[in-house]
């Protein structure tokens, strides 16, 4: 597998001050948000789809800015396919503090995560008050390439890795002469990387980010980013990264990392701390190495534009006594809009959520009958007659629930949702599965892999056909994420169980635990 590494860019050489210097000479930039106004708009472009009640020329001037960035990155990389599965969507809200409700979290300024259609990205409109805040697009770059990276170079990385490589691309600058200039400081990184030091390597290559408290996180991070630039910028040394990585994620074993690294890692890191102390390198994309393609922007619709911000309260994961809320203020907005098919799909869907299945049923058919087109409504009454036909075994339910899937996929071709939902009812309703079953939960999987749903179930799907050294590389990203969670512990187990049955039919080695 090959790893995400990038070449020095022609261009670059952008000199900027080591981090002893910046602290010492930066300071503080106040910025005022946007002004809000009442009216959502939409741009659309190749890889993005952005809702925003701000101003249009500052939703283009972002919109241009977010292609760049996905520019860059393909640049960089030498990803020359254009497209990348599923648009990612960013709300860009009026304030700060609509984010941290959302999140219910004071600390967080902005997110990124999937639904089960997309994948998007939640910020307010406005930017940073300081060079040392984090701010919203700082964090939607980093995960933009965390985005990336999954899509395109899926393997078990390490997890300073991962981090560094999204913190090289967290700080990027966009000068009005078309340029992009990247691999600049992290300046909210920089106090604890001066004052506390690097985090110690042999630590760094052998976590990851859990249990890690503010400061030892930022150390942390820091140091990854670090790290990723020291390869970038040393190219007489670049080898020694690349080696290990490709090591790594090819799963040799017995790996001893002082083989890898001029001086072991005591000579690395004495390296890495006198690289700091220098004048850091920057780069410059020149501006015709990317293109950014068209940008539609127009007028979101009243009715989804009423409900954006309700919406958004349904997709980020409410609790079970949020959701009887959430309904009711959907249902409250809808009534403003009957003949909105799309108020009705959404209603709909929260009803299920909400567990009100009678209702759900009835409000996708109201969809339906005012837009036969809408695949979300043809999803949500799938969804009940699904469940219901499990219930009673009636065939009629079947079959009413597979003519709802195969209408939403024609409505829409890509969108993941019915994909996985034909992959389920042949499950559910048992027997052989057929090809074209696999085959819609594969292209789930490869409209959205950042989904863990979509990628886990399509696991499954290939450890149930025998293919188990194939389902055990899909693992390797929800295996050896950098975050602790459940799904990672299921990974971890399940892929140690695929490897050991993939060892006994003594087929080709699957790709084995990289060492930790």
């Amino acid at each position: 597998m090959k790893a995400p590494w990038f070449n020095a860019v022609a261009g670059g050489g952008v000199k900027i001050w080591g981090l002893k210097g910046l602290l010492l000479l930066a300071g503080a930039l106040a910025l005022l948000p946007g002004t809000a106004q009442a009216a959502w708009l939409q741009a659309k472009t190749r890889h993005f789809t952005i809702m925003s009640d701000g101003s249009e020329g500052k939703l283009r001037e972002f919109a241009e800015k977010l292609e760049k960035f996905d520019g860059l990155l393909r640049h960089v990389t030498g990803i020359t396919d254009p497209e990348a599965g599923s648009p990612v969507h960013v709300y860009l809200l009026s304030s700060d503090a609509k984010v941290k409700a959302l999140t219910r979290n004071a600390n967080i300024g902005g997110f990124y995560t999937t639904s089960d259609r997309f994948a998007y990205a939640v910020l307010a409109r406005g930017m940073k008050a300081s060079e040392y805040d984090v701010g919203a697009e700082d964090i939607l770059f980093h995960e933009y390439t965390h985005h990336f990276m999954l899509h395109h170079f899926p393997a078990a990385y390490p997890a300073w890795y991962v981090e560094g490589f999204a913190e090289f691309f967290s700080i990027v600058k966009f000068p009005k002469d078309g340029s992009i200039q990247f691999g600049l400081i992290p300046m909210a990184r920089a106090p604890t990387l001066v004052q506390d030091s690097p985090y110690p390597l042999k630590n760094l290559f052998a976590r990851d980010t859990d249990g890690l408290g503010l400061r030892d996180g930022d150390r942390y991070y820091g140091t990854a980013w670090l790290l990723t630039h020291y390869y970038q910028y040393k190219a007489d040394r670049r080898a020694e990264i690349s080696h290990y990585l490709k090591d790594l994620t090819s799963g040799v074993p017995d790996m001893k990392l002082d083989d890898y690294f001029a001086g072991g890692m005591d000579g690395l890191e004495q390296d890495l701390k006198a690289y700091m102390r220098r004048r850091l390198a920057a780069s410059r994309l020149i501006p015709s190495a990317v293109t950014i393609g068209e940008i539609v922007i127009g007028p979101v619709d009243a009715a989804q534009g009423a409900l954006v911000e309700d919406e958004l309260r349904l997709m980020h994961r409410p609790d079970a006594e949020e959701l009887p809320g959430i309904v009711s203020a959907i249902r409250a907005t809808a009534a403003k809009f009957p003949s909105s098919a799309y108020a009705a799909a959404l209603l709909a869907e929260a009803e299920w959520e909400a567990e009100e299945k009678d209702a759900s049923l009835a409000d996708a058919d109201r969809a339906i009958a005012l837009d036969p087109g809408l695949s979300r409504a043809y999803a949500s009454r799938a969804r009940v007659l699904l469940e219901r036909a499990q219930d009673d075994g009636r065939e009629e339910d079947w079959k009413a629930a597979r003519a709802a899937i195969v209408r939403a996929n024609r409505a829409d071709t890509e969108d993941p949702v019915p994909l996985a939902l034909f992959y389920r009812y042949h499950a559910m309703k048992g027997g052989p599965m057929p090809e074209i079953g696999y085959d819609g939960l594969a292209k789930a999987y490869v409209l959205l892999p950042q989904r863990p749903e979509y990628r886990m179930a399509y696991v499954q799907a290939l450890a149930f056909r025998g293919e188990y050294a194939a389902a055990s590389r899909l693992l390797d990203p929800l295996a050896y994420s950098p975050h602790p969670s459940g799904m990672r512990d299921s990974a971890l187990a399940l892929k140690k169980r695929f490897d050991a049955e993939a060892a006994k039919k003594k087929g080709p080695a699957p790709s084995a635990s990289p060492a930790r």
